[in-house]
């Protein structure tokens, strides 16, 4: 194989509890990535047309760090390989953008070398976005590889629990504001009252346990954050009017995802309200936004 067509998916991690643990692989925004072989050495980067713009330069971009890492692993000789990038999941959004490109990059190059190892693939991505992030967490490229849910149980042995949520609706809402990853986690304590961490193992279950029902109440009862949102939520401007309106329009949650600026929602119905509500909520704060319904996602997928 000469050329490979990959399309990546965005991904919400930390799905309320579940810091740098949980993630949900949704349906939309998508990258596409064209990884094919070329004659001179070294990987190259080109965008594609009508996508955001990334970093061109190899040893910057998550998508040719994780298919050098690839190489590594793979064992292979130096080869050439240049990867187009179409990006449709705006950086810097919390949407796992970074993490799209990193599995993108990873199993387009593992398709050119005929690797099929997905445990590979998961720690060649890992590695591109721990360049991004500061640090080569899993929770958003292991839904963005294996979609559906995915749970870290161990990140250095690479233990993954998968499990396939219910047919739900999420509300996502992305304001123009970017929030840098690296920047969002060193406004994370390092340290938490044991009240804390009780509330959060509770409500950790209670997600797993309202996943394998198919209880989409249960699931959103416990999209709770006491860790993470407390400290990044004035990184939004216009946060609290916006819970307030997603509660008020109907939202049975309201949470960031990831390090933000996206927030998400959980709802039985209405969600256009939900999404709508939310919008009207950061133009409060004189912040433009804009939502759109997503469900979870297949994970990365070769095109062609």
């Amino acid at each position: 194989m000469d050329k490979v067509l990959v399309e990546t998916t965005a991904s919400i991690a930390n799905f309320g509890p579940g810091f740098d643990t949980f993630g949900m692989c949704i349906d939309r925004p998508v990258d596409v990535i064209e990884a094919r072989i070329e004659s001179e050495p070294g990987i190259r980067i080109e965008l594609g047309q009508n996508g955001f713009k990334v970093p061109l330069e190899p040893g910057s971009n998550t998508a040719s760090i994780a298919a050098q890492e690839m190489l590594r692993l793979a064992g292979a000789g130096p080869i050439g390989v240049r990867l187009k990038i179409t990006k449709g999941i705006r950086p810097g959004s919390g949407l796992g953008s970074s993490a799209a490109s990193a599995v993108g990059g990873a199993l387009g190059m593992a398709a050119l070398l005929d690797v099929k190892d997905n445990r590979m693939i998961l720690r060649a991505a890992a590695k591109g976005e721990g360049a991004s992030s500061g640090a080569p967490h899993l929770d958003n490229v292991s839904p963005c590889l294996y979609g559906g849910f995915t749970a870290v149980v161990d990140s250095s042995d690479l233990r993954i629990l998968k499990i396939q949520p219910p047919d739900l609706k999420i509300v996502v809402c992305l304001p123009e504001i970017i929030v840098e990853t690296a920047k969002a986690r060193k406004l994370v304590p390092g340290q938490f009252p044991i009240k804390t961490t009780i509330s959060h193992v509770g409500w950790a279950s209670g997600i797993i346990h309202g996943l394998m029902e198919g209880d989409v109440e249960m699931i959103a009862s416990c999209i709770m954050d006491d860790i993470a949102v407390p400290a990044r939520k004035g990184l939004i401007k216009g946060f609290d009017e916006a819970r307030k309106r997603a509660l008020g329009a109907g939202a049975l949650s309201f949470s960031i995802s990831g390090s933000g600026p996206a927030v998400f929602s959980l709802a039985l119905d209405g969600h256009d309200d939900i999404g709508k509500a939310i919008v009207e909520g950061f133009e409060g704060a004189g912040v433009k936004s804009e939502y759109f319904i997503a469900r979870p996602g297949n994970g990365a997928r070769i095109i062609r």
